[in-house]
């Protein structure tokens, strides 16, 4: 398992207030960078990637984050209740 340069072809920029995480970026430790990939395993060396942190504070955010969104995500748009009946 060592890094052969293909993974620098998705590397992945991080973007302000946001965390990595969070945003679907995963980490390779072999190759030592984030990249965007959908596969659980690394394409330059194999190994498995890290989809969570290993700092319990950012793990907490992470948590918090993704709960909120899913509370989003399954709340019901807002409806109008006042009908106006035009004759």
């Amino acid at each position: 398992m060592v890094c052969k340069g293909i993974c620098i072809r998705h590397k992945a920029q991080k973007l302000p207030g946001l965390g990595r995480y969070a945003i679907g970026q995963r980490r390779c430790q072999i190759c030592e960078i984030f990249m965007v990939w959908n596969s659980s395993f690394c394409p330059c060396c194999g190994y498995k990637l890290r989809t969570k942190p290993r700092n319990m504070n950012y793990e907490v955010k992470l948590r918090i984050r993704n709960k909120t969104n899913n509370a989003m995500k399954n709340s019901v748009p807002f409806q109008n209740q006042f009908v106006l009946d035009v004759v």
